[in-house]
């Protein structure tokens, strides 16, 4: 009998959770941003990026709570949607 069970008082879930999926996107953004990616390494590095966004995207929409980045909106293969508003400075 397989079954799974939560883990123990001290014990840590392994496995990529959302946040780690969207802070994985806001790394390739920040490095992207500050010239760490050479110009040959771009398009895999963009596709990867893309990847990771259609992922969250498609758990937004089968209804999951997760905040897309800012980039993610109005994509050219995604519904349009209004980006949230930036705070005021």
């Amino acid at each position: 009998m397989s079954e799974e069970s939560a883990p123990q008082q001290g014990e840590e879930e392994s496995g990529l959770s959302y946040g780690d999926i969207l802070a994985s996107v806001q790394i390739i953004d920040v490095c992207s941003n500050r010239g760490a990616i050479k110009g040959d390494e771009l398009v895999q590095v963009g596709t990867v990026r893309e990847r990771l966004v259609a992922f969250l995207r498609s758990a937004k929409e089968r209804g999951e709570d997760i905040d897309l980045p800012p980039s993610a909106y109005n994509a050219p293969d995604a519904p349009a949607e209004a980006a949230p508003a930036e705070a005021a400075e």
